[in-house]
């Protein structure tokens, strides 16, 4: 299957709407929906493995799940690339790989190590050098295996929480999304906490821009929070303040494992598999027309010369 790539999206004027998946059904899910692509997080990718995201998970771990996903959907693939997995020849090897996997971009932040994710307390204070992100955008922008492929710098600034004001928050993040322009990036990615930010970050700087949200960090006071105003915006919204990309990470996994977690505390309080009929609905319907079987038919019936069992036979034959 030929690679699907975000540019032509670019080029028509409405929101180019990206949510988060984390394998192949989930990824047909969302081409089912109408979603115009569909993003893998490294958060999502560690919590269906049952670790932490601190860069646990290998790269070729996630490049594998993303060759799955474009062997089952024609949708565009946009991937975490956190901090490029190294030194600037690492990220050009990894985003050959990722582009070989079929993936239309990816997205590479300047958080730093000790790892961090702005949705997982406690927040570390670190945040890497701009210029060592700028050299690794600059590799990554100069050696792509096909210019339709984008490089998204990720400015870490506001996950981060080096600077003791707003006012050098706003100085620090322009002066690294002006760097990884610099240096090549096809768009930028601006974690906006607030309608305000995200009027801001657009104000300063040219070309597309990706924002992403995503939902229940209001639950726990300790986590980084979404204001109401910036979580009630519709993409259409968002898109008229400037922001032609929006990704979800993790809505449908959220909503997959809450849902899990209700139906088996039920059948477990019942005792009985009925309890939960409704919830488990027509999933032998979706899995004939999502595993293939009309592919497994089509071949049996082409090549298959074999003498079937006499119990096996169909009538009449």
């Amino acid at each position: 299957m030929d690679t699907p790539y975000l540019t032509p999206l670019l080029k028509k004027d409405r929101p180019i709407w990206i949510m988060g998946v984390h394998d192949v059904v989930s990824a047909k899910i969302a081409e089912r929906a109408g979603f115009d692509a569909v993003g893998v997080q490294s958060l999502q990718i560690a919590f269906v493995n049952g670790q932490p995201d601190i860069g646990v998970i290998t790269p070729d771990e996630t490049v594998e799940v993303c060759r799955k996903i474009r062997r089952s959907v024609n949708l565009p693939i946009v991937v975490d690339f956190e901090q490029g997995f190294g030194e600037p020849y690492a990220s050009v090897y990894w985003m050959h790989e990722f582009e070989r996997a079929g993936v239309a971009g990816v997205h590479i932040d300047d958080y730093g190590l000790p790892y961090k994710c702005p949705f997982i307390p406690p927040h570390v204070m670190a945040i890497e050098p701009m210029d060592q992100t700028a050299d690794k955008i600059r590799a990554m922008a100069g050696e792509k295996l096909n210019p339709e492929f984008m490089v998204i710098g990720r400015p870490g600034t506001y996950v981060a929480r080096v600077h003791p004001d707003e006012e050098s928050r706003r100085e620090d993040w322009l002066r690294r999304a002006n760097a990884y322009q610099e240096a090549g990036s096809d768009a930028l990615m601006a974690i906006c906490w607030s309608v305000e930010h995200a009027r801001f970050f657009r104000s300063q700087v040219d070309g597309p821009m990706m924002t992403i949200r995503t939902l229940g960090t209001e639950i726990d006071a300790d986590r980084v929070q979404y204001t109401s105003d910036m979580m009630q915006l519709s993409v259409d919204e968002l898109y008229e303040l400037g922001y032609q990309l929006q990704i979800e990470p993790t809505t449908m996994l959220g909503v997959a494992v809450n849902a899990m977690v209700k139906a088996m505390e039920l059948e477990k309080q019942t005792g009985r598999i009925s309890s939960v009929a409704e919830q488990h609905g027509n999933l032998y319907n979706l899995l004939e027309s999502w595993m293939n079987v009309s592919e497994v038919r089509r071949i049996r019936e082409s090549y298959g010369q074999a003498e079937l069992p006499s119990g096996m036979k169909p009538e009449g034959k």
